[in-house]
C-alpha cells in the first residue's frame, strides 16, 4: 500500500499481474483525470473519496492536470485467490471491468482503506491481524460491488482446514453409516454448499472419497490381520460381506480374500 503525493502527469502503466484500488484523499480544485484502458477512454474530475480501480493484466495511459494525494492499494491475483477459494472468478480482470469505467464513492470501502493505511504503520501483532481482516472485507465488498456472487453460481471454499476436519471426523466414525448430512455438519457447511465445494476443491463426489477411505482400511486390517471378512466389512463401514467384495474389486480389480493371499505371500 502506498501513499502519493501526485503532480500533473502523462504517462503509461504497464499491465501487472495485481489490481490497483486507488482512492484520491486530497485534489486540488478542478482537476482534470483522464486515463485509457484497453482502448476505452474515460474523462472526469477527480475528487476526495471518489475511488477508481484498475483490473490486473491491462495497460493503463494516465493525463492529469493538477495535484492530487492518492492511498494506492495493490492486491495481487494470489491473493483474490486465496481470500475467495474457489468463489474467486477464473477471469479476474473481466469480473472487474465494469467497475474501472469511471470514479465511484463507497463509504466503507474508502474507511477500509485508510484504517488499512493506519493499521499498516503499526509493527504491533494485533494490527497485522487486523491488515489481514481488512484486506480480506476489502476483497469481498469489490466482489460484492463488481456484482460477482457466490452460492447458487459458484461453489463455497473448501480449504484445507476443512479437509482435515472432514478426515478426522470419518476416521473416527468409519465403521458407522455416515450420510452427506453428517459430513456437511462436520465442516459446518449447508448439504447443498457442501457437495458443490468438496467436489470442486477434492476432484470426487463426497461418498467416492469416502468409499476409498474405507478401502484403505480394509486393505491394512487385511494385510496385518487374520480378522474375517464379515468383521472386517462391519468395521470399515460396510452394510455386509457382500458389499464389502463388491466394493472392494470395482476399486482394486480383485476381492478381498485374493488381495489378502496376494499380499500375505509376498
Amino acid at each position: 500500500m502506498l501513499l502519493v503525493e501526485s503532480q500533473p502527469h502523462n504517462y503509461i502503466d504497464p499491465a501487472l499481474n495485481d489490481t490497483l484500488l486507488i482512492l484520491p484523499t486530497s485534489v486540488e480544485s478542478q482537476c482534470n483525470w483522464n486515463w485509457t484502458i484497453n482502448d476505452r477512454k474515460v474523462k472526469t474530475k477527480a475528487e476526495v473519496n471518489r475511488m477508481l480501480i484498475v483490473p490486473p493484466n491491462v495497460q493503463s495511459i494516465w493525463e492529469v492536470d493538477a495535484h492530487r494525494t492518492l492511498l494506492t492499494l495493490c492486491i495481487p491475483n494470489s491473493t483474490f485467490r486465496s481470500v475467495l477459494g474457489t468463489n474467486c472468478p477464473r477471469q479476474l480482470g473481466q469480473a472487474l471491468w465494469d467497475l474501472s469505467a469511471d470514479t465511484w464513492e463507497d463509504e466503507y470501502l474508502s474507511t477500509a482503506m485508510r484504517q488499512l493505511w493506519l493499521s499498516s504503520q503499526s509493527h504491533e501483532p494485533i494490527d497485522a491481524i487486523m491488515n489481514e481482516g481488512l484486506v480480506t472485507s476489502i476483497i469481498a465488498c469489490l466482489m460484492k460491488k463488481a456484482g460477482v456472487h457466490s452460492g447458487e453460481h459458484q461453489p463455497v471454499a473448501f480449504p484445507e482446514w476443512r479437509v482435515r476436519k472432514l478426515h478426522t471426523f470419518v476416521q473416527q466414525q468409519l465403521a458407522e453409516d455416515i450420510s452427506l448430512d453428517d459430513m456437511a455438519d462436520a465442516t459446518g457447511l449447508s448439504r447443498r454448499q457442501f457437495s458443490r465445494a468438496f467436489s470442486a476443491q477434492m476432484g470426487e463426489t463426497p461418498f467416492r472419497w469416502l468409499n476409498r477411505l474405507r478401502i484403505e482400511r480394509a486393505m491394512v486390517m487385511l494385510k496385518e490381520s487374520d480378522v474375517a471378512l464379515y468383521r472386517i466389512a462391519d468395521e470399515c463401514g460396510f452394510s455386509d460381506q457382500s458389499h464389502f467384495s463388491k466394493a472392494f474389486k470395482q476399486t482394486v480389480g480383485v476381492t478381498p480374500a485374493v488381495w489378502r493371499l496376494e499380499h500375505r505371500s509376498s
